[in-house]
Order: C-alpha cells, then sequence, then structure tokens
C-alpha cells in the first residue's frame, strides 16, 4: 500500500474567515493528497473534530464521501454556513433587507449607526464614529475613528461632551442585557454569574446594537435557510466587537475572561457590512451535496458529504463497522477561553438549550492538558470499530507546540493507535531562548490501528521504563543529528524520540503510568534527563548561536564532532539541482513535491530552504509558469566558468608578484619532481594557492554552489597562516546568505577556519584594474564589500 513518508507543506492560504485566531484549520491542497493516498472513490473518510468543511470541499473534487462534526455549536453553525452559503445575490438581498428593516422607524443599520453619531475633530461637522478607543480601568473612551464626508478628515480626535453624553445615555444593564442573560442561564444556575461576566465583555453599547441585530435575524429569517448565513456573518461581529478583540489571547486555562485596560469598541453596522463581504467571498468554486442523514450519504450515490453536531464517540456509535478509510482532523489544542466564549455566542443565537451543551466544561474546576489527553483517549477508542483494518488516521496541525503535539500523540495511542509517522517543520526560522524549549510548527502525524484492550503482561513503574526510555532517546538523538548534519532545537529532537518510543513499544508503557501520574510530564523528564545526561557524558554540546552573548540561544550537536561532509542543506541543494536538471517543465509546487519526496521523515528540509535553493538555480518562464535549470548552471557553463575564474586568480596573483599553485600543478610536481620540490599540498576542496616568500600566502576555494562541506569539514594542515578566500558566483548569493544565517554550523565553522567570501564579478573587475596593490583585494572581500557602497566605488577606480 502506499504510504506517505514526506512532509507535505501547506500552501493553499484560506481565506478570512469567522473566528480564525481560535483555529487550526485543514489545508486544501494537503488532503487532496492524504486523500489520493489513503482512499479511493465511493469510500468514506470522516472529520470528527472539525474546525472548517475542508474534508467535504476536497473530498468531493475526488468522489470521495465524508461527515464532519463538532460537539461546539459555534463549530458546527461554521461548518454547515460556510459549506452551504447561498449565492452571493441572495447574501446581498437578505443583507439588505435586514438593514432596511425598521427600528423605531428608521432603518436598523440607520439605528445603529447613530448609536455612534459624533463630530468632526477638523470641520465639527456630523460624522458615524467607525470606532473608539477606551481606557478600560477608567471606564470611558478616549479617542475616536471616523471619515468625515464634509472635510475628507480621515483620522481621529479625542472623544467630547457629547461622545460621553450618548454613553449615559445608554443604560450599562438594560432589557437586552437581562433578555441575553436568561437566553444563557436561568437564575438558579451555576453559570449565572459567568454569564453575566461575558456579557461585561461588551460596551453597552455595542451589546444593544449586536442584540438588535440578532433579534431581527430571528424575526425575519426564522424559516429560512439564509438565517444561517445571517448567524455566520453576526459570529464575526460577536467576536470582532468585543472587549477581547484587539488583545491578545488569553491563556489557555484562563477561567475568567478578563478585558485589557485598553480596548477598542468597533461600530457594530460597520463590523457587520465587513463581515458580510468577506463571507460573500468564502463560497466554495465546486458545490458540495450535503444530505440531511447518514443512511442518505450511504445509499444515495450523488450525496457527497454529512454535517453533524455531535461528539466524537456519538459519530463512531453510529457508523457501520469498518465503514471508515480515513480519519483525518487537527484536534484543536486545550484552550478554555474558546469554550467559555462558544457558551455565550451559543445562548446568544440559540438560547439555553444550545448553551447547555457547553456546560459540562466550564462546570470543571481543574482540566488542563492531562484532561484533554484523558479525554480525547477515550473519544478516539471509540473509531476502532468503524475505522477499516489497514485504515490510517492523520492529525494535520500548522501551527502546534510542543505539549499541544506531546498530548494528542499521546491521546492516540492510550486509544491503542499505533504512531506511524512524525513529520515535523517549524513554522520559522526563530529558535528558542532556552535549549529545553520548542519552536511551534506544522506536525503531519499519522497512525495505524493497534490492538484495543491488549492484555498487559505487567505493569512497568517510573523507574523500571526509565533506563529503555532514555537508551532509546540517545539513540533517536544521535542518529538525528549525524544523518541530518545540523545542530537542531529541542523540537526536531522530540519528533525523532518520539517516533523511536513509538516504533520500541515505549510510549504505549508510558500511557500505562497515566492512571497515576502526568504520562506527558514524565516523558518530557524522560527526554531532558537523556539531553543532560549527553552533556555530562560528553556525547552532546550546546552551541550558542552568538558566542558572545551568554543569554544567546543554543542548539544541540555532538560533541567534538566538526563541520560534517555533507550536512543536509548541501544535499537539498545538490537535490534541486538535478531536479531541475532532469526534471525541466514543472511548476514551483511539482518541482517542491519531488523534491520534498526526496527527503522522507526525519530528513524534512527546514522553513523556506527549498524555496531559496529552487529561486537559486532555477529560472521561471513566465509564459507557462514552468521552472527550469538556470542556463549557468548546466554543465558545460559550469566548467567554462570554473576555469574562467581559475585564470582570473592565477593571472591576478601573478601581477601581485605571487607564485600561484593550482591543485594540478601540485600533484603534478609530486609525480614528476618528488615531495621535496613540490609546494605543499592543497587542502581539501581548494584550487589555488598564493604565495612569496616570506609574506603572507592565501588560499582559494572556487564555489558554484553554496555545498561548503568539502571545504569546511577538511583539514587545512600547513596553512594555518593562510588568508582564506572562498570565490562564489554572485548567482549564489541569497541562497549562501540565507544558509549562513540559518546554519549555525556553517556560521560556526567558516568562522573557525578563517573563511572569507569574494565574488566572482568582484574579481573580473579587480582584473581590468590598471594598478593593482595588495591591499585592494581587502575592499572585495565579503557577500556586501566595500566596493558595493556607493561612496566608496569611485576612490577604487580612481
Amino acid at each position: 500500500m502506499h504510504r506517505i513518508e514526506h512532509f507535505i507543506p501547506a500552501r493553499e492560504t484560506s481565506s478570512q474567515i469567522p473566528l480564525q485566531r481560535f483555529l487550526d484549520p485543514l489545508p486544501l491542497d494537503i488532503l487532496d493528497q492524504y486523500l489520493s493516498c489513503y482512499t479511493a472513490p465511493g469510500e468514506l473518510a470522516i472529520d470528527p473534530m472539525a474546525q472548517t468543511p475542508a474534508l467535504p470541499i476536497a473530498a468531493t473534487r475526488l468522489d470521495t464521501k465524508s461527515i464532519i462534526s463538532n460537539f461546539n455549536p459555534i463549530n458546527a453553525l461554521m461548518l454547515r454556513g460556510m459549506l452551504a452559503l447561498p449565492a452571493a445575490h441572495d447574501i446581498d438581498a437578505a443583507t439588505m433587507r435586514l438593514g432596511d428593516s425598521l427600528k423605531r422607524t428608521v432603518p436598523l443599520r440607520d439605528h445603529i449607526n447613530q448609536l455612534y453619531a459624533s463630530t468632526c475633530g477638523s470641520c465639527s461637522g456630523p460624522v458615524i464614529v467607525q470606532r473608539f478607543v477606551w481606557d478600560g480601568d477608567q471606564n470611558r473612551p478616549l479617542e475616536k475613528y471616523y471619515h468625515c464626508p464634509h472635510c475628507a478628515d480621515d483620522g481621529h480626535a479625542p472623544v467630547d461632551d457629547s461622545d460621553l453624553e450618548t454613553l449615559d445615555a445608554m443604560e450599562s444593564q438594560g432589557v437586552h442585557f437581562w433578555y441575553l442573560l436568561e437566553r444563557l442561564a436561568q437564575p438558579h444556575d451555576p453559570e449565572r454569574r459567568l454569564a453575566e461576566e461575558l456579557l461585561q465583555l461588551y460596551t453597552p453599547r455595542n451589546l444593544y446594537a449586536l442584540t438588535d441585530v440578532s433579534m431581527k435575524i430571528e424575526a425575519l429569517f426564522a424559516d429560512s435557510p439564509l438565517q444561517t448565513t445571517l448567524h455566520l456573518i453576526l459570529l464575526w461581529c460577536l467576536d470582532s466587537c468585543s472587549k477581547l478583540a484587539e488583545a491578545p489571547l488569553p491563556r489557555a486555562t484562563a477561567f475568567r475572561l478578563q478585558p485589557p485596560s485598553r480596548f477598542v469598541e468597533r461600530n457594530v453596522w460597520h463590523a457587520f457590512e465587513e463581515a458580510y463581504r468577506h463571507i460573500r467571498q468564502l463560497a466554495p468554486s465546486d458545490q458540495v451535496a450535503v444530505c440531511s442523514d447518514l443512511e442518505r450519504l450511504v445509499v444515495e450515490r450523488e450525496a457527497q458529504a454529512l454535517v453533524l453536531n455531535e461528539p466524537l464517540r456519538d459519530v463512531a456509535d453510529m457508523l457501520p463497522p469498518s465503514s471508515v478509510s480515513l480519519v483525518i482532523s487537527a484536534p484543536q489544542a486545550y484552550y478554555r477561553p474558546f469554550w467559555t466564549l462558544s457558551f455565550m455566542w451559543s445562548g446568544w443565537l440559540w438560547g439555553r438549550q444550545k448553551a447547555a451543551l457547553l456546560k459540562p466544561l466550564l462546570r470543571r474546576k481543574t482540566m488542563g492538558w492531562s484532561w484533554y489527553r484523558r479525554t480525547l483517549a477515550t473519544a478516539l477508542k471509540t473509531l476502532h470499530r468503524p475505522l477499516k483494518p489497514q485504515g490510517k488516521m492523520v492529525f494535520l496541525l500548522e501551527s502546534a507546540d510542543l505539549t499541544h503535539v506531546t498530548n494528542a500523540i499521546l491521546a492516540t495511542i492510550g486509544a491503542a493507535f499505533n504512531l506511524d509517522r512524525v513529520l515535523y517543520q517549524p513554522q520559522d526560522t526563530s529558535l528558542p531562548r532556552h535549549p529545553m524549549q520548542g519552536v511551534p510548527g506544522a506536525y503531519r502525524l499519522t497512525f495505524s490501528k493497534g490492538v484495543a484492550d491488549q492484555p498487559q503482561s505487567g505493569e512497568p513503574s517510573p523507574e523500571s521504563l526509565a533506563p529503555a526510555l532514555l537508551q532509546s532517546a540517545r539513540r533517536a538523538i544521535t542518529e538525528l543529528l549525524r544523518e541530518r548534519g545540523e545542530a537542531l532545537h529541542l523540537s526536531w529532537l522530540h519528533s525523532a524520540v518520539y517516533q523511536r518510543w513509538a516504533r520500541d513499544g515505549l510510549l504505549r508503557e508510558a500511557m500505562l503510568l497515566d492512571r497515576e501520574m502526568s504520562a506527558a510530564d514524565y516523558l518530557q523528564q524522560q527526554l531532558e534527563t537523556s539531553l543532560e545526561e549527553g552533556l555530562e557524558t560528553q556525547a552532546l554540546e550546546l552551541l550558542p548561536e552568538d558566542p558572545d552573548d551568554p543569554e544567546a540561544p543554543q542548539l544541540w550537536w555532538l560533541f567534538g564532532q566538526g563541520y560534517p561532509p555533507r550536512p543536509l542543506g548541501d544535499r537539498l541543494e545538490e537535490a534541486v539541482r538535478e531536479a531541475l536538471r532532469q526534471e525541466a517543465g514543472l511548476e514551483f509546487e511539482q518541482l517542491e513535491d519531488s523534491i520534498y519526496s526526496r527527503f522522507p521523515g526525519r530528513f524534512t528540509p527546514g522553513p523556506g530552504l527549498l524555496e531559496k535553493c529552487i529561486q537559486s538555480y532555477g529560472v521561471l518562464d513566465e509564459a507557462s509558469g514552468k521552472w527550469r535549470l538556470h542556463a549557468e548552471d548546466d554543465r558545460e557553463n559550469l566548467l567554462q566558468e570554473s576555469d574562467a575564474a581559475l585564470v582570473l586568480l592565477t593571472n591576478l596573483g601573478r601581477r601581485l608578484g605571487y607564485e600561484v599553485w593550482s591543485r594540478e600543478d601540485t600533484l603534478q610536481k609530486d609525480r614528476v619532481n618528488g615531495i621535496d620540490r613540490s609546494p605543499r599540498r592543497l587542502p581539501r576542496g581548494t584550487h589555488l594557492a598564493w604565495e612569496r616568500g616570506e609574506m603572507p600566502s592565501y588560499l582559494f576555494a572556487i564555489k558554484q554552489t553554496a555545498r561548503l562541506g568539502d571545504i569546511l569539514s577538511g583539514s587545512a594542515k600547513g596553512w594555518e597562516e593562510a588568508q582564506r578566500y572562498i570565490v562564489i558566483c554572485e548567482r549564489r548569493q541569497e541562497l549562501l546568505r540565507f544558509r549562513m544565517e540559518t546554519g549555525l554550523l556553517l556560521r560556526r565553522a567558516l568562522a573557525d577556519g578563517g573563511w572569507r567570501f569574494i565574488k566572482l564579478n568582484h574579481l573580473r573587475a579587480l582584473s581590468v584594474k590598471r594598478q593593482l596593490d595588495r591591499q585592494d583585494l581587502t575592499h572585495f572581500v565579503g557577500l556586501e564589500p566595500l566596493i558595493e557602497r556607493p561612496e566608496a566605488q569611485l576612490p577604487l577606480f580612481s
């Protein structure tokens, strides 16, 4: 059976959607590839923890049936609403009808806008304020932002007395407040106090306006499918018009949601119109035939998808045995604030019955990651029955931290699934501040069915299990560092270790400890212990990003190991050149897929490197959108360029009065004249030397790539005092710069070896200078040498 063993990057950037900051949606382009690999036409794929309707959209393209579900009514609204959006003109008509509906004899849009009426700070003409900036401690607005139709002032001004008078006319807890409170909780409910606090997340003016909109939608569109679309637009506003909207997200464990000391109050109708414009653009290009029940999905050929508002275990219970080929999802991280807000928004939109679905989550005083892991494991275990024997479960996480991915893996192991593959790529090139911290990134986790309720021969103890975990971790870390040839941060090591622990059966044993202690904390302790022991035994070392800064980030590396002959970056660069040479005429994404497939598992390239390699070696044909190898990088042109560079360096050396030795000269004299009369043997990877008596000698390596492993991994014995230069062609400059910025080992090896760069085009410029001085060479040294500074060019060539 074909399997996906390599990392697939997300490329399709999703349009802005409601509640986007709380979600981790499935990328459509990745779904396409996993569905193609693990399902066949007519088979069933499910996303039982869906956050967006991506799966049905992708599955429909491949004639695969799909089920998406979420226990949260707010997520379910997004699934149904975004999957079944009406035509744009219908959304236009519904929004127009809502805005035209009367409120106190005036259209609703005008009634709401008048709540934000003010005067221009420049011409004193009437304006409608777009947003107010509040001081929460003083409980009053300070500034207003607007566009004045009279003087065209597009700015802001301090609030004036009339603005404050408008606010004073608003009741802090008027009839709208009590109406919403009753929709959330009855007076005797434990959640009553929480509901009161949540409604304080809106200013009285915004709460009044939003309630007017929601009541009008309920009255005008009670029996219309357009109500779902309007609720989707309103949901966007409920988020964007709260005091939390522009503040940093609350911490994951926050039980009470406190407004920031400074917040923005948006004009509700302006926010509604903005949300409407976004929503009308979200209709999928391929319509999905959504059916109303499972039987129709199974029986009717034209039925393509089913949307449910059910917990995972209920979805699993309703499915026939061995009916699902693929479970694919992005399980949300533990994040209590979203569940709390969903409770409020569910009651606001539909009343207490829907809000009650979130109450069990709110009533738990202690939750945290242990609760999350155990709850998710219990739910995932129910998927054994509907999943086919050879079926797969895949988690796609685009921005997960170590805590999230660890608990997702352990929950799935606890549900008796096998971890087949961990694929990881950091979301950017930033480094953690501490060596025991990770970097969030994209994960592709693939699982297969294990044996549920497998009898255990005996339960391990933390003490008995620790030696096997430490030994397995040490092997995984050592192999990873050696095979990649890169200094790495903890997240890379974590992925390799968990992959090895799963293969060795140690994760399943560790999960038996979860009844008495936190398995996640225990395993983290074992990983950290293995690293600390690696430092103590001098198997590992920590390399600082900046040796002169004691607070600089540090990366893990093999103790005492120099620069590797073929680090991963060198191999990737070589693969890109070969792919462009052999597979000319590929689009960027096809070329990228071809390269990623050659670097499976632990060899996933770091972020940005593959793109830099393609841009360095490839040329895009604008007409066809296809990439081909740069003409200067074909074999014949490379040979000519290398020969010309040798001639150039030879002539320059002789003009400066040096004796010039090339590698060919050295080898020939060794053979013919014997060792005594030959110059010193040139170090590996170098091409030329300049020497003259007692004067400092020069070593040159001519490189037409950014692959420097042959130079930096070799010995320069006998040339310790020589000044060393790498002649690099200018088209490789940006790739080399990127590799130096992101490659700690490369920077260290260049510095330790005393290697500096000279660009080939600058040597050409130097060769035509009529009068040469040895000092002239110093002006051309570096990727950004003195000669490239405009103020230096005239005197240098005068």
